[in-house]
């Protein structure tokens, strides 16, 4: 089979996993009559679920809701989305805490934004801006402070809070509820605000014991056989920024025979690594490059699915599929393909 045909069967593939997946999870809609409708909502990424609902009820039919078309929507115990309208288009914001101050989040094909509101005082964004800009001959970081005046008007009432919030960088997740909980816990004694987001850690970490056949094609002086392989890999991933994509690295060893001299090879794969978060059997694919020490550099494609065992413990299969470089992250010819069996450890 060719390079050309290889790639495309494998792209198809790849593709059609994608577009298979769904992620549903239980939650509720808010309709604009205010009825409230339990089921199971499509759990996907902040720019997707920006924008649509898709639900499904008791009768098992799947539809999607746009946020002209209900006022919320939430996961059970997990995000809760609110229909706003911003610059004359609603979308859905993401309401991360409800207090005497309101903040909300919203990501969009720019990048990430904030907004709050407040009894009296409409929704307004609570901007932020790094660029590099040219000052005085030189190149220099820029972060506007344009943030800092918009959160001290909407927090007055509380003149303690200034120096805190003069000293906020860029605004985020964690920074903005913990500043909201804090004024609404200093101005109001009566009530408790509520953290709608859902806690989670900046980074984790699954580490996967893995181990292996591998077969090198066209490499000179190299004994044509299959070679063990094995390592450790980790699978890094920030569930804040999305629960499916993970960074994929570690060291595999593998022991070479050249015209029968054995040589000791390394190999550290560099890849962006999709797994799908949900079921018993989970497919997962990464792409990237493969550095080997004695130095080389290879394009890199991994299929494979992890099997549940436990609720932290699973099974890997995985096909990894070396090519030759032709630029950068372009695949050129076939150098090998390798299979591996591991087992992974959720931490």
């Amino acid at each position: 089979m060719g390079l050309n045909r290889l790639l495309l069967l494998v792209l198809i593939f790849s593709t059609g996993i994608l577009k298979a997946q769904t992620d549903f999870r239980p939650g509720f809609i808010i309709k604009e009559s205010g009825d409230t409708l339990y089921g199971q909502i499509d759990y996907r990424g902040d720019v997707l679920m920006s924008s649509i609902c898709k639900f499904q009820g008791a009768d098992n039919k799947i539809n999607g809701y746009s946020p002209n078309d209900i006022i919320a929507y939430r996961f059970i115990d997990s995000k809760y989305y609110v229909s706003r309208e911003i610059k004359s288009k609603k979308v859905f914001l993401e309401y991360l805490i409800k207090g005497k101050i309101n903040i909300y989040y919203l990501r969009d094909e720019i990048g990430d934004h904030y907004y709050l509101d407040k009894e009296g005082i409409q929704l307004t964004e609570i901007p932020y801006e790094e660029s590099i800009k040219y000052i005085d001959e030189k190149h220099v970081l820029y972060k506007s402070k344009t943030h800092i005046a918009v959160l001290n008007y909407y927090m007055q009432d509380a003149p303690d809070f200034q120096s805190r919030i003069a000293n906020m960088g860029k605004p985020e997740h964690e920074s903005l509820i913990k500043l909201a909980e804090d004024y609404h816990n200093e101005v109001c004694k009566d009530d408790e605000c509520i953290i709608y987001e859902k806690k989670q850690p900046f980074l984790k970490v699954n580490l996967e014991f893995a181990g292996g056949v591998v077969n090198f094609r066209q490499v000179e002086n190299l004994n044509d056989r299959f070679y063990f392989q094995g390592g450790i890999i980790g699978h890094l991933w920030m569930p804040r920024t999305n629960e499916k994509l993970y960074f994929r690295t570690g060291l595999l060893y593998s022991r070479l025979e050249f015209s029968g001299v054995k040589s000791n090879y390394f190999k550290i794969p560099i890849q962006l690594e999709y797994i799908y978060p949900k079921g018993f059997i989970r497919p997962c694919f990464a792409y990237g490059l493969n550095f080997y020490y004695p130095i080389y550099r290879s394009v890199s494609f991994n299929l494979g699915t992890n099997i549940k065992l436990k609720e932290c413990l699973f099974l890997s299969t995985n096909l990894d599929i070396d090519f030759s470089p032709l630029v950068m992250i372009l695949p050129k010819d076939l150098l090998s393909y390798s299979v591996n069996i591991g087992i992974i450890y959720k931490l």
